[in-house]
């Protein structure tokens, strides 16, 4: 009976070590197929968070730092996202006053991250005086020299406030090829830092600039046909759109949302808007449109939303709206709000 024991034993030692054999296969093959770990990058705001995803595809982690619903005007990155920024490959930003750079590029917040400022990339605009009238409403000569000595105290005052929003205006991305040049500085970014997916990166620019194209030539054939070029707006942030396009914007508040109008700004827009017979004014959903209903309902002219691409609510994140989703949507507000 001895032999049919060790005869026994002998086949269940053998299956052990098959056994063992194939689990160890099997880890093996599953390591191998283990997905490549994506590059990690960290944007500032929506419009640039919008064009590293587009670029960066599946061969990317993206983390956006203003939370949605929050104006990026007004954030102040707190120590989790100082944090957050240190732990990239790539770090994006807008850039031209838009965000404290004294705060997220110290050496000791970046870490090993790349910093890249985008709007590097293109041509700035001055940032428009937020107090300055610089509409001529044709009034007679008389009052010009009280204008002209009013506009030079403003641009005196300028100076006090310039700290706050900068020397240019910074909402670059709403000329749609001005987010083209950006593409190609995330390309070269990405290129840079990860070598191995370059061509992936390129072909994705290439892609997605052959949109912002599409884009720009809906919106450059409305700039042509339209009549009414004026764009009251909630806050100056449309200027880089005005000035691709042939259109003419009067702000309620500046370039910042929350510089708030003197009275006689207020003044000013009410008789702008009956002198000139402006159809519509353009609210924003991250602004409180307060301002924009007590002049609308001064002057009887409807209310639009018109979205300047800073970031999102939380519903727009939840259903993953993109830039250009955001840019067809103005396109046919516009529209609907200057025809006549």
């Amino acid at each position: 009976m001895n032999w049919k024991k060790r005869l026994t034993y002998f086949v269940l030692g053998a299956t052990m070590v098959a056994t063992a054999v194939g689990i160890a296969g099997c880890g093996s093959d599953t390591k191998q197929a283990a997905p490549a770990e994506k590059m990690k990058v960290v944007t500032t705001v929506f419009p640039v968070y919008d064009v590293a995803k587009q670029v960066g595809g599946d061969k990317v982690d993206v983390t956006l730092l203003v939370p949605p619903g929050a104006e990026p005007h007004d954030w102040d990155p707190t120590a989790k996202d100082l944090k957050e920024i240190g732990t990239a490959k790539v770090f994006l930003y807008s850039g031209a006053g838009l965000e404290p750079t004294e705060k997220i590029l110290e050496k000791d917040v970046l870490q090993k991250a790349q910093p890249v400022e985008l709007s590097k990339s293109v041509t700035l605009l001055p940032a428009p005086d937020e107090d300055e009238d610089e509409h001529d409403h044709d009034h007679d000569k008389g009052h010009k020299d009280d204008k002209d000595d009013h506009n030079k105290a403003q641009k005196e005052d300028k100076h006090e406030h310039e700290h706050e929003h900068g020397e240019f205006d910074p909402h670059v991305w709403l000329d749609p090829m001005n987010v083209a040049k950006e593409v190609d500085a995330v390309v070269e970014a990405f290129s840079k830092a990860d070598p191995t997916n370059a061509k992936y990166y390129e072909a994705n620019g290439k892609a997605y600039k052959e949109k912002l194209q599409a884009l720009h030539a809906k919106y450059e054939e409305f700039g042509k046909t339209q009549h009414d070029k004026h764009l009251v707006v909630s806050h100056m942030a449309f200027g880089y759109l005005a000035n691709a396009y042939g259109f003419e914007q009067l702000g309620i508040m500046g370039v910042s949302p929350d510089a708030e109008p003197t009275p006689e700004r207020m003044a000013d827009i009410v008789a702008f808007i009956k002198e000139h017979n402006v159809k519509a004014i353009f609210s924003e959903e991250l602004v409180s449109p307060k301002l924009a209903n007590a002049i609308a309902a001064e002057t009887g002219v409807k209310v639009y939303v018109l979205n300047p691409a800073e970031g999102l609510t939380e519903e727009q994140t939840q259903k993953h709206v993109t830039y250009l989703d955001i840019m067809e949507e103005n396109l046919k507000t516009l529209k609907e709000a200057l025809a006549h």
